[in-house]
């Protein structure tokens, strides 16, 4: 009898076990947050090249996280036009991401420094441009103008149709809308790609920002394109490192 008790006991062990195991599995399973990834980007001004560009995503030894960008002209565009420093500090809450400090720095002719340091226990974030300082009240899920574009990455893993942003500026907070257009192949440096496009307008309706997501590649854009004044700047995909399907 108490053998078959010890028997029994064991079984219900091992069945726990292996409950636990599978929710740990599924736990897995479901996070879409990315894997660290490296890519880089050719630049064009109204579809010639100017530049190239980098985007990195660094898991840090603290738990916290880094994803940086840099964009720098080549050619003849470097006589005229510096580079683009950006990179957002954040961490991760039960699954959501929450900025810490967002910085901005662009060299050349016209220079610029922007930073915004996040302060979640008094639900504040300072922000700094060129040399003025402005406070923002914070609320849930607010970002800022780099890593909402990782939390799109994330948002299409998941299979989210609505999307929509709310992202710290110097001074206010914008609301970011991408509109889905549809499905377009596009070509890239690692060949053709099956995308999904979508559109975000700003405010002034002045501004457009097209993104071409792909599937395969965690939701990568893998194609930027940002028209303002009649100017059209853009960035292809040259190669990446980290991420697959």
């Amino acid at each position: 009898m108490l053998y078959s008790k010890q028997i029994a006991f064991n079984q219900l062990i091992c069945l726990i076990g292996l409950f636990m195991l599978s929710n740990i599995q599924f736990a897995v399973a479901e996070d879409h947050f990315p894997p660290p990834f490296t890519v880089h980007y050719n630049l064009y001004f109204k579809g010639i090249p100017a530049g190239e560009g980098t985007r990195t995503l660094t898991y840090l030894s603290s738990g916290q996280f880094k994803l940086s960008s840099s964009a720098r002209a080549t050619g003849l565009a470097a006589l005229f036009q510096g580079g683009i420093e950006e990179y957002s500090l954040f961490e991760r809450i039960n699954g959501q991401i929450r900025p810490l400090e967002y910085t901005y720095q662009q060299s050349g002719r016209r220079p610029r420094h922007k930073r915004i340091l996040f302060d979640w226990t008094n639900r504040l974030a300072k922000s700094t441009d060129r040399n003025e300082n402005y406070e923002l009240h914070l609320k849930t899920g607010v970002l800022d103008s780099l890593l909402y574009q990782l939390v799109l990455m994330q948002d299409l893993k998941q299979g989210k149709k609505r999307l929509s942003y709310q992202v710290a500026k110097k001074d206010k907070i914008s609301t970011y809308t991408p509109k889905f257009l549809g499905e377009e192949r596009i070509n890239t440096g690692v060949g053709q790609i099956m995308t999904l496009k979508y559109e975000r307008v700003a405010d002034d309706e002045e501004r457009r920002t097209t993104f071409w997501c792909a599937p395969t590649l965690h939701y990568l854009p893998v194609q930027v394109e940002h028209l303002e004044r009649g100017n059209i700047l853009s960035m292809v995909l040259e190669s990446v490192r980290g991420l697959s399907d």
